[in-house]
């Protein structure tokens, strides 16, 4: 691919990503996406915060449209989860205090980029990849989700909606071992960029290679739809698997939730 900029390169991962969450809403009752001065919030009504996300996408976002965009959520009766890039929104940190928002550091994830994929999957033995698309396959990715993740499938409903499956910009990748889930990712393509989303293993199946297995599986799946660049943002734990693997960070978010609402 040709040579790309640092900061294209994060502007291309945060638009992958705030698109992303702006998929979700619509499949959701009383789901809403709004877009205004410069921020975007994407709000699913779920209980789980992260998804009535509050997302700045512009370089310079105002005090007011922030204010704006974190009210709209309360104003639903939501939590809402805001996520300002380091280094970019840093003028919005003074608010978030003043906003009733409190900083989640366990939350506040790198944004990292892959540039030069890879050219074939790698499976570890064993483990049985399937890629999810249309209904009757995403109901199977769909229960296996929700079991990895050990949630009850009726919270994970509330935003991981049936209508995704129409939507071409994901997949859904499951990873099974002997018929059963053992790890799930998902992915979302923009343009040349593939996003990686929802990555995990159940506890029992760690450090086997499951993560990035189902990690691979789902950059291929853009990269065979054109992507160049893949992008995700990782937890604490799985940052040095990511490293290992390429992948480099290109900004931090801080994650801001908001303790006022009610």
């Amino acid at each position: 691919m040709d040579r790309v900029s640092e900061q294209d390169l994060a502007c291309r991962a945060h638009r992958n990503m705030v698109e992303a969450f702006a998929s979700l809403p619509p499949h959701q009752p009383g789901g809403f996406v709004r877009r205004s001065g410069g921020v975007v919030v994407a709000a699913t009504g779920s209980s789980i915060g992260l998804f009535n996300a509050v997302l700045p996408v512009e370089e310079k976002v105002t005090e007011q449209a922030l204010v704006a965009a974190v009210e709209a959520v309360r104003t639903a009766g939501l939590v809402s989860f805001t996520q300002l890039r380091e280094g970019v929104d840093d003028a919005l940190l003074p608010l978030v205090g003043d906003l009733g928002l409190e900083e989640r550091p366990e939350a506040s994830w790198p944004a990292m980029v892959l540039t030069d994929l890879p050219s074939a999957p790698a499976v570890p033995q064993g483990l049985q990849i399937r890629n999810s698309r249309g209904g009757g396959e995403f109901e199977h990715h769909f229960q296996a989700s929700a079991s990895v993740a050990g949630v009850d499938p009726a919270l994970w409903a509330t935003w991981l909606g049936k209508g995704l499956a129409d939507d071409p910009a994901w997949t859904m990748v499951t990873g099974c071992v002997d018929g059963e889930p053992v790890a799930r990712s998902m992915s979302y393509l923009t343009g040349d960029v593939v996003g990686v989303y929802n990555v995990g293993t159940v506890p029992a199946a760690r450090r086997r290679g499951y993560g990035w297995a189902v990690t691979l599986a789902a950059i291929m799946s853009g990269k065979d739809a054109g992507a160049t660049i893949a992008t995700l943002q990782s937890s604490a734990m799985a940052l040095p698997m990511y490293r290992a693997h390429g992948f480099r960070t290109v900004f931090r978010y801080r994650a801001f939730c908001d303790r006022l609402a009610s």
